[in-house]
């Protein structure tokens, strides 16, 4: 039996992000993605794949270039669907199969996968947001005709250019759409309370609350006037406390979405550095064995085996990109909220400087 740690293998994480949008469809694709060498993509089936699942999830792997392969091609591969228990883990659904995938049979999977019923069960965690994540791994046992080492290092080469976009010379985040957002930003920086003004707002409504309460014991020996007066304070007070809390929730929003999108960053970098670190190491590799052909072997198996690592690191690397999008609009929207917030807190506290000139 052939040892599977030595064989070509990999794995792809597919995040399947609005898929509400696209429960409803035949069919729908993931990208193209590389293991071992080879194309692949995962086809999934929302309704079910033929007449025999129409309440089952379906799904498929698929040879992404089998149209371009030459006459006789071969893949015999063991492959493995997990559809992640977002929540917890523990809940994730895996099934596997192993076969030989050529011109005529270019794709197989699981047409019962799992049921529509379980799937879009709340109690689950399958569907967390609206998303579905599905990871497939792939082990290679035969490749015919074998993949040139030539055509993945240029694949690799190819994405991790395009990678590189992603960080600045400076080595802060590069935002795509989001960058006049990073202007926005900090224009309300320039306009947003600072923390010495939350402090005293924070101190002055203890103040504040401690008055009322003298004045609410106080009130029945008021003139109507007075009462009036104090009553139209109290309802000052109580929006302007509601528009304080509600600031105070949306810029720790605001914070916590900015801080997961810095750590998801950083995830991205330091895929990027290892990257290049593999690239290096390559290079050496290469070298090496232009210089010492009696080491041929030993060198050839660790630099496929590199090469491997190589392409998981891109398929995680693809990952990582496609939820620092994602992470992009959230901080995008709390940025938004966190603007009114900080508008309607400047309005209140105009208010509320008025009414303390006037009672306090």
């Amino acid at each position: 039996m052939e040892e599977e740690e030595k064989l070509p293998s990999g794995k792809y994480t597919w995040m399947i992000n609005s898929f509400s949008k696209k429960k409803n469809k035949p069919m729908f694709f993931s990208d193209a993605f590389t293991v071992g060498g080879c194309k692949w993509l995962v086809v999934t089936y929302p309704k079910g794949k033929g007449m025999g699942s129409p309440d089952h999830l379906s799904m498929f792997l698929e040879v992404a270039d089998a149209a371009t392969l030459p006459d006789g091609w071969c893949r015999d591969a063991k492959f493995a669907f997990t559809l992640v228990d977002q929540d917890s883990k523990v809940g994730s659904t895996t099934e596997s199969g192993r076969n030989k995938f050529t011109a005529e049979f270019s794709s197989w999977g699981f047409g019962q996968f799992m049921r529509l019923t379980k799937l879009h069960d709340n109690t689950k965690g399958y569907v967390v947001h609206d998303a579905v994540v599905v990871a497939v791994e792939i082990t290679l046992h035969e490749v015919v005709p074998s993949v040139e080492l030539a055509t993945q290092v240029s694949t690799l080469g190819t994405y991790f250019s395009s990678f590189s976009d992603y960080f600045t010379t400076t080595g802060t985040p590069h935002l795509e759409e989001g960058s006049s957002s990073d202007r926005q930003t900090i224009d309300l920086a320039s306009d947003a309370p600072s923390s010495d003004d939350i402090e005293k707002a924070k101190h002055s409504l203890m103040e504040c609350s401690s008055a009322l309460s003298i004045l609410s014991h106080a009130q029945a020996g008021l003139s109507t006037d007075q009462q009036r007066s104090i009553e139209t304070f109290k309802a000052n007070f109580d929006d302007f406390v509601c528009n304080f809390l509600n600031f105070e929730q949306k810029n720790s929003d605001f914070e916590l979405q900015k801080i997961t999108r810095d750590h998801i960053y950083s995830a991205m970098k330091r895929n990027h550095e290892t990257h290049l670190s593999h690239q290096q190491l390559f290079d050496s590799i290469t070298k090496e064995k232009e210089g010492l052909h009696k080491r041929l072997k030993e060198l050839s198996f660790r630099e496929t085996k590199l090469v491997y690592d190589w392409e998981n690191l891109m398929n995680e690397s693809e990952e990582v990109k496609s939820r620092y999008a994602i992470q992009e609009r959230k901080l995008a929207q709390a940025e938004e909220k966190k603007k009114i917030a900080e508008e309607r807190m400047s309005r209140s506290t105009s208010a509320w400087s008025s009414l303390q000139e006037q009672f306090l």
